[in-house]
C-alpha cells in the first residue's frame, strides 16, 4: 500500500508541475499566434522573469529548473517557429543567459525570502534586462546609428516604426513586479504539493 501511496503522491506531483509548464507556455505563446496587432499589444508582459527568480528562490531545484527552462525553450521554439526564425538564433540564446542569470540571482536569495527582498532583486533585474536587450538589439539592427546617440535612442525611443522603447520597459518592469508578488504568496503556503520537496520512503 505504501509503494501505491507514494507512486500517487508522484503522480500528482508532476501532473501538476505539467500543468503549469503547459500554461506559461500557453500565456507566451498564445497572444503571438492570435496576429501582431495582439502581440504587441502584450508584447513583455510575461511571467517568466518573474517565475525565474521565484522559482530560484523558492522552488525545489528540480522543479524549479522544469518549469523555469522547460517553459522557455517550449514556447520558444514555437515563437521561431511561428516568426519563420532559426530555432537557435542569438536572440534565443541571449534570453536564455539573462533568464540563467535571473534565476541564479534568485538561487542565491533562498535564505532571504522577504517581499522587500523579492521586489528590490525583480526592479534591478527588470532594469537591467532592459538595458541588455535594447543594447543586443542596437548591436544586431543595422538601422541604429553605432554610436552613443544610437544606443540612447534604442533604450529610449526605439525605431520609428514601432512602439517606443520605454513603454516596453514600463510593462515589462510592471508585469515582473506583478507577477513576482503573485508568485511569492502562491509559493509562500508550506503545504504546498508544488513546493514541499518529499523524502519519499524507501520501499522494499
Amino acid at each position: 500500500m505504501r509503494y501505491f501511496s507514494n507512486i500517487i503522491i508522484m503522480f500528482k506531483r508532476i501532473s501538476l508541475i505539467l500543468s503549469v509548464l503547459v500554461l506559461f507556455v500557453i500565456v507566451r505563446v498564445v497572444p503571438a499566434y492570435l496576429g501582431q496587432p495582439t502581440a504587441e499589444a502584450l508584447a513583455n508582459i510575461s511571467p517568466f522573469a518573474a517565475l525565474a527568480l521565484c522559482g530560484g528562490m523558492m522552488l525545489p531545484i528540480r522543479t524549479a529548473v522544469i518549469l523555469t527552462f522547460g517553459t522557455f525553450i517550449i514556447s520558444d521554439i514555437l515563437l521561431n517557429l511561428n516568426y519563420g526564425q532559426p530555432i537557435i538564433n542569438y536572440h534565443s540564446f541571449f534570453l536564455l543567459v539573462l533568464f540563467s542569470l535571473i534565476f541564479t540571482c534568485g538561487y542565491l536569495l533562498r535564505k532571504r525570502k522577504k517581499v522587500s527582498v523579492l521586489l528590490g532583486s525583480t526592479i534591478v533585474s527588470s532594469i537591467l534586462f532592459y538595458i541588455l536587450m535594447n543594447s543586443v538589439s542596437f548591436f544586431m539592427d543595422p538601422n541604429y546609428s553605432k554610436n552613443i546617440t544610437g544606443w540612447i535612442q534604442a533604450n529610449t525611443t526605439g525605431l520609428p516604426e514601432y512602439p517606443p522603447a520605454w513603454l516596453f520597459g514600463i510593462r515589462t518592469l510592471l508585469s515582473n513586479s506583478i507577477f513576482a508578488l503573485i508568485f511569492y504568496f502562491a509559493l509562500s503556503p508550506k503545504s504546498d504539493t508544488l513546493i514541499e520537496e518529499h523524502d519519499l520512503p524507501q520501499t522494499t
